[in-house]
């Protein structure tokens, strides 16, 4: 099949909806079928058109993701008409989270498009336009994905299939991590994730100022960037984003972070993670994940020191989570989300066949 994936960024950009696409493009590539990706020039030195690990990757110009306006939209909007010929070959148009790029061509393709909703807009409560907008757009696919459960709570949509992301054990083996030596006498933390408001950062950071007023001696390396760079240099090392991030979560003895792709690497390489919520929407993507009763989860630093605290006082009890927390994450296989897609395109094109 020729598929077109469609999202805002793509690699090497780095980012959770950009390791999910790859992963998946990578598989459907060994299966012999022919995927391009549209997305935008997020960095000037990049080609307008090349191939990237055997998948076509399409470009538009850099300059429009700095615009805010009509202007910006109606430059995609040309660039998708200018191009619509790939759209237009394609037997599965699959779009993620910018489904208003197709729109100037939507009733040329309606029959082959899906959508994926990775995740929200960062505003809580939801605004009721995101909301009338992801139905909608819901509602003019062929059959939607949800990454996580939590969204058909606080949208209107409701999806076909829900995943929560996997993890690529043979890309870790292969990451040349090694097993370093573990100082046990300092508590050895990384936090994965954009140094922002939306990850708690603020509640990351006054954890760690409250282990080490209680006399602990912290070693934290914050993977990420962000408004919050320079607050989090004075604590430990920031390292921006990487690449791999696993050669950072070898011997630790907690990892910071709330995203499912991020929390599933770090529990294979069998660390205890420690998730912040603060609002009921961040809450409901945490625990409704289905490794979540591994995870340390609290809405307060205060409260999330308690839980820090039990589990240091019982090493056996914190071992076995970590033993359980792996086998879990072992279970969670690009392969399988793979599968998800190929059920729903079966089924939103074998459903239509049987409409005509």
């Amino acid at each position: 099949m020729k598929i077109v994936q469609i999202a805002k960024y793509y690699l090497p950009h780095l980012g959770g909806v950009e390791i999910h696409l790859k992963e998946i493009n990578t598989l459907l590539v060994k299966m012999g079928h022919e995927v391009t990706v549209v997305t935008l020039r997020h960095n000037s030195k990049l080609a307008d058109s090349t191939i990237y690990n055997g998948v076509r990757v399409i470009r538009i110009p850099y300059e429009v993701k700095k615009k805010r306006s009509l202007k910006a939209k109606q430059e995609i909007w040309n660039f998708i008409k200018k191009h619509q010929e790939v759209f237009l070959e394609a037997d599965i148009i699959h779009v993620h989270d910018v489904f208003w790029w197709i729109l100037p061509i939507y009733k040329s393709i309606r029959k082959k498009i899906f959508v994926t909703f990775h995740g929200w807009e960062t505003e809580y409560p939801v605004r009721f336009n995101a909301k009338l907008q992801r139905y909608i757009y819901s509602k003019l696919s062929r059959g939607s994905i949800h990454v996580g459960a939590w969204i058909k709570k606080f949208y209107f949509d409701k999806p076909n299939y829900v995943t929560y992301g996997a993890v690529n054990a043979k890309r870790l083996t292969k990451s040349g991590i090694k097993n370093n030596s573990h100082d046990r006498s300092q508590i050895n933390i990384a936090f994965i994730g954009r140094l922002s408001n939306d990850n708690e950062v603020e509640k990351y950071l006054k954890t760690v100022e409250i282990l080490m007023t209680m006399g602990h001696k912290v070693n934290i390396t914050w993977i990420g960037d962000g408004e919050y760079r320079q607050k989090c240099k004075k604590l430990g090392e920031v390292t921006g984003f990487v690449k791999n991030i696993s050669q950072y979560c070898v011997n630790k003895d907690l990892i910071f972070s709330s995203s499912y792709l991020s929390i599933l690497e770090a529990q294979l390489i069998g660390n205890n993670v420690c998730s912040f919520y603060s609002n009921d929407l961040k809450k409901e993507y945490l625990e409704s994940f289905p490794g979540s009763k591994y995870l340390l989860i609290a809405n307060t630093p205060e409260s999330m020191i308690n839980k820090i605290t039990l589990l240091f006082d019982s090493p056996k009890s914190q071992n076995q989570t970590k033993i359980e927390a792996r086998e879990f994450a072992k279970q969670q296989t690009w392969s399988k989300v793979l599968n998800i897609y190929l059920k729903l395109w079966n089924e939103g094109l074998t459903n239509l066949s049987d409409n005509i």
